[in-house]
């Protein structure tokens, strides 16, 4: 009898790791990337587990960030970003391994990333993560990691007047830009924006043309003819939008505004109006330091009235730059209404209407003409009075090398091009 209850005193056994598998891919992996190195990973296990993905950087003993994860027999996709900046310049080593509950090994996975940041921007952009503790990877970025208050990172055209005329009277002085560059210059440093005509070449413009009709009609991204819908990236399936992303006139008028190359992030393609609402850029594509982000807006026809206008607020790009965290703001994960709760209230308050504190400007341009506009410029799509007639476009958002890049409305990771630029 003895025997027998000794046989339930025994420890039940612990059932075995279930079966569970794990894929990582980066695109630091395959090309020099500056700023946030963003892994993506695909978990999938055999059976609904609790585990944690560590993750270790650089031959490390110690995970430098764990996530917990819910494992199912449905692949589930996650990320995780490295600060770059921290890393010495090279190839490093990223490892991932997944454990369950129990701390039992389910899966592995190591990468090497290609780690570029160089240039003064670079330097100054890792002295103060360093200097402030920012974590080496995160799962969700946020402005509140980063010292903005750091004044010796101001960006020269956010900077007092006569720091910016003694920055302009150098450019002159060394013939790095030309009078009408500087005047193009000063016209971004008081109003928040400058206009550079007859940009795009008659016969780029008619390929680009040609690129919208070929989009329109096969429908991308479910594009109906008349809506106000916008077309996400697609320099990437018509050779002469990248061309237009990469021309030289922008990327040299970038480079004077970051003294820094600029490196385009994203592209958006209108046939007709936004009608979008008031906004700033600064928290929807965000720049660590400050003042690293410009959109880049490209008019392909004789923008005419009624056809829903882009409208720029001159002077606006001086008002104090709102972060999620300012307005306590949750990350939009797909529902905006919070932020339509508490962000835009505040852009409502500084824009006064009625007082006369800003000029609401209608932008009519011609085609071929390039807007460059501060990341902080507040900037709407007007109404499209007349449905009919079309506002075709291509914006383009560009950051300076040697920037964090990020989105601080959805704490997501940005991705630039790190391809070659025109010199």
């Amino acid at each position: 009898m003895r025997s027998l209850l000794r046989l339930f005193d025994r420890p039940a056994v612990p059932p075995p790791p279930p079966a569970a598998t794990m894929s990582a891919s980066s695109s630091a992996e395959s090309a020099p990337s500056s700023g946030l190195l963003t892994v993506e990973a695909t978990l999938q296990a055999e059976v609904e587990t609790a585990a944690t993905l560590r993750v270790f950087v650089g031959g490390a003993a110690a995970p430098v960030l764990e996530k917990p994860v819910q494992l199912g027999p449905q692949a589930q996709a996650t990320w995780f970003s490295v600060h770059g900046h921290l890393l010495p310049n090279g190839p490093v080593t990223v490892g991932l391994e997944l454990v369950d509950a129990r701390g039992r090994h389910l899966a592995e996975r190591t990468l090497t990333l290609q780690v570029r940041n160089e240039g003064e921007l670079a330097e100054a952009t890792r002295a103060s993560l360093k200097r402030g503790g920012v974590p080496l990877a995160v799962d969700l970025v946020d402005s509140g990691l980063y010292d903005y208050a750091d004044q010796s990172l101001t960006a020269w055209h956010d900077q007092p007047p006569e720091a910016v005329e003694a920055h302009l009277a150098r450019l002159a002085e060394t013939g790095q830009a030309t009078p009408d560059e500087i005047a193009a210059l000063r016209h971004f440093v008081d109003e928040g924006y400058l206009v550079l005509p007859d940009v795009v070449e008659a016969d780029l413009l008619t390929r680009l043309n040609a690129a919208l009709d070929d989009a329109v009609e096969k429908k991308i991204e479910g594009y109906e003819w008349g809506a106000s819908q916008r077309m996400h990236n697609l320099h990437l399936q018509y050779p002469a939008i990248r061309e237009l992303w990469l021309h030289p006139r922008i990327i040299r008028m970038l480079r004077l505004i970051f003294c820094a190359a600029g490196r385009p992030c994203q592209s958006l393609t209108y046939v007709f109006g936004s009608e979008q609402q008031y906004h700033q850029d600064t928290i929807h594509l965000t720049s660590f330091p400050a003042g690293r982000m410009c959109g880049v807006w490209t008019a392909l026809e004789d923008v005419q009235p009624d056809s829903g206008e882009l409208v720029v607020f001159p002077k606006s790009h001086r008002l104090p730059r709102v972060y999620m965290k300012d307005a306590e703001a949750a990350k939009v994960t797909g529902d905006w209404t919070e932020f339509g709760d508490k962000v835009v209230p505040r852009w409502t308050e500084f824009l006064q209407p009625g007082s006369g504190k800003f000029e609401r400007q209608i932008y009519q341009p011609k085609a071929g003409t390039v807007l460059i506009w501060h990341e902080n410029l507040m900037h709407a799509g007007s109404m499209r009075k007349d449905k009919a007639i079309s506002r075709r476009s291509i914006v383009g958002h560009y950051f300076a090398e040697g920037s964090v890049v990020y989105y601080d409305s959805s704490g997501m990771p940005g991705l630039l091009y790190e391809g070659e630029l025109p010199a």
